[in-house]
């Protein structure tokens, strides 16, 4: 899966982009950029969810159903 610092835990929007792990502030291009972060921490959120202009693209992920997730668990209500 491709990084991008608007899946990011870290980023922080509002009046400015800023990463809150390297305290720094980034430009928007750089976060729709795809990079190779070693403080990524995946949130399925885009950062810029709410903004209109921006493509609503989601990184490839494998999509797994709750069936595929759960198989081989122990349960806690058995």
């Amino acid at each position: 899966m491709k990084q991008y610092c608007r899946y990011c835990g870290y980023l922080v929007t509002g009046s400015r982009i800023w990463c809150s792990r390297t305290e720094e502030e980034i430009s928007r291009e750089a976060a729709c950029a795809p990079n190779r972060c070693g403080s990524f921490a995946y949130h399925p959120v885009d950062a810029f969810a709410g903004d209109k202009e921006m493509p609503q693209d989601m990184p490839n992920s494998s999509k797994k159903t709750v069936q595929e997730e759960c198989e081989g668990q122990i349960s806690l209500f058995k």
